[in-house]
C-alpha cells in the first residue's frame, strides 16, 4: 500500500497536481470546510411546490431551492449560523407577502458534509430541519425577494453564471476550468461554480433544449452540433458543471435548475440532450422532477451514455486508496447506477438514444467506441425504455461532430407533436 501511495505522489507530480491525490485532498478539505444545512418540506394544502430560502444569521440571503411538497432539499455551505425561511408564493411573485403561509427557523440545524451519504445518512440528513407551512402568523420573517432582478444585483455569483448569455468561447469554458472540474472540483466551484447559460437571449416563443455535456468536459463539446439546430424554434440552454464531484450533486442542482426555468419562464415545453456521462446526470435530474413539471418535458437524447458505468472507474475504487468520487459513481453496479432505473422516466418522455461504436481500442478488452464499453451503452434497462435507438460509427467524442448524429436529433425535434409530448 505504501509503495502504490509513493507512486501516486511521483504520478501526481508528473502531471503537475492535476491528479488522484488533487481529488482526494479536495474531498478531505470539503469535508473540514463545509456542513449541510438539509431538511423536508411537509404536506402543503395547495399542493404547489415551495420556495426554500437559506439566510446567513442575520437575515441575508445566501441560496434557494424549489421545494415539492414532502421532498427533502439541502445546502452545503461554511460552516456557521443559517436560518431557513421556505413561503408558498401564492401570486407567484417570488417575493413573500404578508398572507402566504410560510415557516421561518431562525435556527436552522447543520451536519458535516458527507461527500457521498447513502440513503440512510440522506434520511438523517432530511429529518435535520422540517418545514410545515402555515398561514401567517407569529413573529416577523426576514423580508424575503426572490425576483431575478433582485437575485443579480444581489448575488454577482448568480448574475454571471444563470441564464446569461454566453458564447462557446467563453474562458470558463476552457480547458484550463476542463481540468479544475475533473480534478480539483472544490476550487472549480469557488472559481466558477455551476452555471446555466443560454447562446441568445431568452425568447419566450422557443423551446428551451438543455445540453450536458460528460466527464472531462465543458458546454464548448456542443458548438459543432448545436450550429446546426433550428434556432428560430429551439433556445439552447447550457448546463456547465464540475465533473469530479459526485453525480448525485450535479443531478440535483440540473433538477433545480429545470425547475426554476419551468417555475420563472414557463415554457409550453422543453428537451434535455446529453452526451456521455451526462446522461447520467440528466437522467437523475429528470428522476427528480415531480410529476407535474415532468409532464412539460418532451425529448431525452443521450448519446454514447454509459448506463452501465466504466470498469476502469471499478478496478480505480479497487486499487487506488484515495476518494474518487465520480469513480464510485462509474463503477458498474454503483448504488448511483442501481438507482437510474429503479423506476422508468415518465411514458410520455420520448428517449432517444444514440450508440457510438467506432474508434475501438485494444486497451479494453471489449468492443468500444474509444473510451465507453459498447455493452455499457446499450444497458438493457435503457433500451427498454428508448422509443428509438441508433447505432452510429463513431468515436466517443466524434458523434457529437457526425452529420448522422446531427440529422438524427433534428428529426427527434421535427418529429415532435405541435403541442404536448405524446401524439
Amino acid at each position: 500500500m505504501a509503495v502504490l501511495r509513493m507512486v501516486l505522489v511521483l504520478v501526481a507530480v508528473a502531471c503537475g497536481g492535476c491528479s488522484l491525490l488533487e481529488v482526494d485532498r479536495e474531498m478531505q478539505q470539503a469535508r473540514q470546510e463545509l456542513v449541510v444545512v438539509a431538511g423536508r418540506l411537509l404536506a402543503t394544502d395547495s399542493g404547489r411546490n415551495a420556495l426554500v430560502a437559506l439566510l446567513d444569521g442575520k437575515g441575508g440571503f445566501v441560496a434557494y431551492r424549489i421545494v415539492a411538497p414532502g421532498e427533502a432539499f439541502y445546502f452545503t455551505q461554511a460552516p456557521g449560523d443559517y436560518q431557513l425561511l421556505a413561503f408558498d408564493d401564492r401570486n407567484g411573485n417570488f417575493a413573500l407577502d404578508r398572507d402566504e403561509p410560510r415557516h421561518w427557523l431562525p435556527r436552522a440545524r447543520h451536519a458535516p458534509l458527507t461527500v457521498q451519504p447513502d440513503l440512510a445518512e440522506r434520511a438523517r440528513l432530511a429529518q435535520l430541519n422540517t418545514l410545515d407551512l402555515q398561514v401567517a402568523g407569529g413573529a416577523d420573517p426576514p423580508r424575503l425577494d426572490l425576483r431575478l432582478e433582485v437575485l443579480y444585483r444581489e448575488q454577482p455569483r448568480l448574475q454571471r453564471n444563470y441564464l446569461q448569455v454566453v458564447e462557446f468561447t467563453d474562458p470558463r469554458f476552457d480547458d484550463r476550468h476542463i481540468r479544475l472540474g475533473a480534478w480539483q472540483p472544490l476550487s472549480f466551484m469557488r472559481e466558477v461554480g455551476y452555471g446555466l447559460y443560454l447562446l441568445a437571449p431568452w425568447d419566450p416563443a422557443k423551446e428551451p433544449v438543455i445540453l450536458v455535456h460528460g466527464i472531462n468536459a465543458s458546454p464548448r463539446d456542443w458548438q459543432a452540433l448545436a450550429a446546426s439546430l433550428d434556432l428560430r424554434r429551439f433556445q439552447l440552454v447550457l448546463f456547465h458543471y464540475p465533473s469530479g464531484l459526485p453525480l448525485r450533486n450535479s443531478a440535483y442542482m440540473l433538477s433545480i435548475a429545470m425547475r426554476d426555468m419551468l417555475l420563472r419562464l414557463a415554457p409550453r415545453r422543453m428537451h434535455l440532450f446529453a452526451h456521455s456521462m451526462g446522461g447520467l446526470v440528466a437522467r437523475r435530474a429528470l428522476q427528480l422532477l415531480a410529476e407535474n413539471e415532468a409532464q412539460r418535458l418532451c425529448l431525452f437524447a443521450t448519446l454514447s451514455t454509459p448506463w452501465d458505468g466504466h470498469p476502469s472507474a471499478a478496478t480505480g475504487v479497487q486499487r487506488v486508496p484515495l476518494e474518487v468520487p465520480v469513480w464510485r459513481d462509474m463503477a458498474p453496479g454503483s448504488p448511483y447506477l442501481r438507482a437510474l432505473f429503479a423506476r422508468p422516466l415518465p411514458a410520455h418522455i420520448r428517449q432517444w438514444m444514440l450508440v457510438s461504436y467506432g474508434g475501438n481500442r485494444r486497451l479494453l478488452p471489449e468492443p468500444n467506441d474509444g473510451v465507453v464499453p459498447l455493452a455499457s451503452e446499450l444497458r438493457s434497462a435503457a433500451q427498454d425504455e428508448a422509443e428509438r435507438l441508433y447505432l452510429i460509427d463513431e468515436s466517443h467524442t466524434g458523434i457529437l461532430h457526425s452529420r448522422r448524429a446531427t440529422a438524427l436529433l433534428e428529426r427527434a425535434l421535427s418529429e415532435l407533436p405541435e403541442q404536448g409530448c405524446a401524439d
